[in-house]
């Protein structure tokens, strides 16, 4: 195991290296932060913004206080720009100027005004440093596509003198971006930047011989990162939604200017559309794997007004590597695909063959989602495969992460040894639907794991059976330690009690909807856990265990019934 785990380790930083050589390294960055550009002329269109405003927030910024990435800060009647000891996620989200929603909801003269002296704050006082975290990558295109989407009230209040500096600094944006932009990340940074740079050409004039590429280039990432299915590369639901309130308004800009939209975008949208329906549970949020973390309901209700479609969810996800199972009221989402690769893989969890249910509006079982807090600890804890729905063996991960010094720089914390084959068959009939599923991550204790899981009576019965088999479908070696835990997270939401038997676990979900879990092979066992995905932060939960020895028991049978409603 330690020799091919070095060995991943080398080819991916190697090839990390190289990649940034070919497309410039981060120094190259700095003489354009140091040369002005063209001042744009105007603005010609300011793009919708359709994430929700919370005009309280923007009552607190009118008193000096931001609550800005789960963390409220007094400014005490100084620039929020000034908080250098602030937390790093809170300083990059003020970078990045999302917040200007907030402000805008209100209309009021001196939120306008708050406006125009934050941003003259910012060209002030910040520097043009590539060590700055203002000029990280990411965070200048989410600031140029924030300054162009609430262009209107930032106008309105401009002094001709503001409004030449700012204009100024969207120029700089613009060649930053330009020159720059293809050493980003890839997966979303990247994907952030070429929107940020089709915003420009769209809305700022005198762009569209400069920035004439800027349409094409996006639709060239699109086709690398969008998956056929409507999911992407990264294979984190949550990111759908975040993609197509960036995407929607662009398309919408270029019908407003009596352009068409490239057959590309407009094919990226639907297909995401689609897959946003696809990773929905019961409650209307988005199923918890690979980084998905805090619900954003009002989000994708917003995103699911534009769904000109009317069709129900696919059932499966070929492409993305997801079953969708749903009858009744009752949906199972689960992960049967491989674990995405390379920078596509930093955020990702080792949750194969995990799943999340739901009954009606109640979340049953979920995986236990991503922290909002930066804490590398319980990053790495949320990702291990115990915080998911699924089989661990020997207490390990199914996936590793980079946890190491010598490539942080290059790798991060991405994967670098998984799963390398993962199968899945599927069978839908009128009485029942079902997928077979196995994994060989656990290879290196010479395991698979397989995994059928059934939904019947119109989803009230979901019949699981985990098994464990040696290499080339002979016995798990009896030699070799080879100890299991299947986990089954509930949402902090529901209670849980053992019958007196003690051989099943009754599940108490609210509105009167009870379900029990039974196994006959092993004793169920609930202990605590911790749902991460909460915008009031973690909280306490309990999550039902079935262990044991894959060589003494190599066959595990467990059963979920829905009870009478109890309402």
């Amino acid at each position: 195991m330690a020799i091919r785990k070095n060995l991943s380790i080398f080819a991916q930083a190697s090839a990390e290296k190289v990649r940034r050589l070919a497309s410039g390294s981060p120094g190259q960055s700095l003489p354009w932060l140091k040369m002005s550009s063209a001042t744009p002329e105007r603005l010609i269109l300011a793009p919708q913004n359709l994430r929700t405003p919370d005009a309280a927030a923007g009552d607190d910024m009118l008193k000096g206080r931001y609550f800005l990435a789960g963390t409220m800060i007094d400014c005490e009647q100084t620039s929020p720009f000034r908080q250098s000891q602030a937390p790093l996620t809170w300083q990059k989200e003020l970078h990045g100027f999302g917040w200007l929603r907030h402000l805008e909801a209100r209309q009021g003269t001196e939120y306008r005004a708050l406006t125009q002296t934050l941003i003259n704050d910012w060209l002030v006082n910040n520097p043009r440093s590539r060590n700055s975290i203002s000029w990280q990558d990411e965070i200048v295109a989410k600031r140029l596509i924030a300054w162009l989407s609430h262009a209107v009230p930032i106008v309105e209040a401009a002094t001709p003198r503001f409004y030449q500096q700012w204009l100024k600094s969207i120029g700089n944006h613009i060649r930053f971006l330009k020159h720059r932009i293809n050493a980003f990340p890839e997966g979303i940074p990247r994907l952030t930047g070429r929107i940020a740079l089709a915003y420009a050409a769209v809305c700022v004039a005198g762009q569209k011989t400069y920035l004439g590429k800027a349409p094409k280039n996006l639709d060239q990432e699109l086709e690398l990162q969008i998956l056929d299915d409507g999911g992407h590369i990264s294979r984190n639901p949550a990111v759908l939604a975040d993609i197509l309130a960036l995407l929607l308004p662009l398309r919408q800009s270029y019908g407003k200017l009596g352009h068409s939209p490239s057959q590309v975008l407009v094919s990226s949208i639907d297909r995401m559309m689609a897959g946003l329906k696809f990773y929905q549970m019961g409650d209307g949020n988005l199923a918890r794997f690979n980084g998905a973390s805090i619900s954003r309901p009002e989000l994708i209700s917003t995103i699911r007004f534009y769904d000109d479609s009317m069709g129900n969810p696919s059932e499966k996800a070929v492409f993305s590597g997801f079953q969708r199972l749903e009858m009744g009221n009752t949906i199972l989402l689960a992960d049967t695909g491989l674990p995405p690769k390379g920078a596509y893989s930093e955020n990702a969890h080792a949750g194969t063959l995990s799943f999340e249910l739901s009954s009606g509006t109640n979340l049953v079982m979920v995986n236990c989602g991503s922290p909002v807090e930066n804490l590398p600890e319980l990053k790495l804890a949320a990702r291990s495969t115990a915080a998911h729905n699924t089989a661990t063996i020997n207490d390990t991960s199914s996936s590793r992460f980079y946890q190491g010094r010598r490539f942080r720089n290059l790798l991060g914390s991405r994967m670098i040894y998984g799963p390398e084959i993962v199968t899945c068959e599927r069978t839908d009939t009128q009485a029942y639907k079902q997928f077979i599923t196995s994994h060989d991550g656990y290879r290196d204790f010479g395991i698979i794991h397989k995994r059928t899981i059934r939904m019947t009576n119109n989803g009230n019965q979901v019949e699981g059976n985990d098994q464990f088999f040696g290499m080339k479908d002979k016995p798990v070696n009896s030699k070799r330690p080879a100890s299991f835990c299947i986990r089954f997270h509930l949402h902090p939401s529901v209670s849980a009690g053992k019958t007196d038997n003690g051989r099943s676990v009754i599940m108490m979900c609210g509105n009167g909807v009870v379900w029990k879990l039974m196994c006959i092979d092993c004793l169920p066992e609930i202990s605590d856990s911790i749902y991460f995905a909460s915008s009031g932060g973690q909280k306490r939960t309990r999550h039902i265990m079935l262990s044991g020895d894959a060589r003494t028991l190599p066959d595990i049978r467990w059963l979920l019934v829905k009870q009478e409603n109890l309402k």
